[in-house]
């Protein structure tokens, strides 16, 4: 059986959290606008605004990712449109560098997603989806996966980097292209699976001030595959650290928007080995098969989560 088949059939409200959740990790966005004037301990921008150096505008993005190991959202909201669909859902985020993260959506107070991972694997989970398996994948593993077994795209490694967390490689291979009002970062890389990418990071030129204010994904002929838009930030004010509040994700194909709100953000809370260790493991869920997406299917096994499921 192939994982993919039932999932174009599951109802509005699934395929719009699955697809949308995954533009966010697949988008990949450190974007943040409006930098200045929020925080005295905000980083100041590192480059000027005529013509930077890709360095430069590495180095700027780097000095906000240094800031952060760990980021909480105790209360996320999130709203999927579709067209003339939508659906609100609110939930709570955890992620810590390197690849440790969690997310847990509901709606009317029961658990209807799951989507994880840690430093062996990923997984997903969609209480409505047909068939509702456990999705699961070592990241050794992933490149080997056809896209067509993945229901939603799904890169771990960038969900920190769309948190504004990862940090770049100075020594990678980037462009910059300078435009009247905006500066863009292109890195040429590919997917796990091989296939040609181009991530861009646009900065404001507004005001004599380098701020990012979009990421885009695009094909190897410059075609949009997702975009993340960030309208509002917020400081952390111990670290300093820059914070998306309000980000909105589009999926252009699909006509997908997802806007989400991070509210009650804890960055570098102290977390212990044990907490760390329970967070970031796979849930067992019981009467739900699992999947192993470069192995095959398994069996039901463990205890479901219940609505007013909480990450602690």
């Amino acid at each position: 059986m192939r994982p993919a088949r039932g999932f174009s059939h599951r109802p509005m409200a699934v395929q719009l959290l699955g697809v949308a959740l995954g533009v966010a990790f697949l988008s990949g966005c450190h974007n943040w606008s409006n930098l200045r004037g929020r925080s005295p301990l905000a980083p100041a921008p590192a480059v000027s605004a005529a013509v930077p150096t890709s360095s430069q505008l590495v180095r700027y993005l780097n000095d906000n990712a240094k800031r952060m190991q760990t980021l909480e959202v105790r209360e996320l909201q999130m709203d999927a449109t579709q067209k003339l669909r939508s659906i609100g859902m609110s939930g709570q985020m955890v992620a810590q560098k390197p690849n440790n993260f969690r997310l847990v959506a509901r709606v009317g107070g029961t658990t209807v997603c799951d989507l994880g991972s840690n430093q062996q694997e990923f997984w997903y989970w969609l209480s409505k989806a047909d068939p509702p398996y456990l999705f699961h994948c070592s990241h050794q593993d992933f490149a080997r996966v056809p896209p067509e077994r993945m229901p939603f795209p799904f890169q771990p490694e960038w969900v920190i980097e769309a948190l504004g967390m990862a940090e770049l490689d100075p020594n990678g291979n980037y462009e910059v292209i300078t435009n009247p009002r905006t500066i863009e970062l292109v890195e040429r890389t590919k997917t796990p699976q091989g296939l040609p990418v181009r991530k861009k990071t646009v900065f404001n030129r507004a005001d004599s001030a380098v701020q990012v204010v979009a990421h885009l994904l695009e094909d190897q002929n410059g075609k949009t595959i997702c975009a993340a838009y960030v309208r509002e930030v917020q400081h952390d004010p111990a670290t300093g650290a820059v914070v998306p509040r309000r980000v909105e994700l589009v999926w252009p194909e699909q006509s997908i928007k997802l806007k989400l709100k991070l509210n009650e953000v804890s960055v570098n809370r102290p977390m212990s080995p044990e907490r760390s260790a329970r967070l970031f493991a796979r849930p067992q869920l019981r009467d739900v098969r699992t999947y192993d997406l470069a192995g095959g299917i398994g069996q039901p096994t463990g205890l479901r989560p219940v609505g007013g499921y909480r990450l602690r």
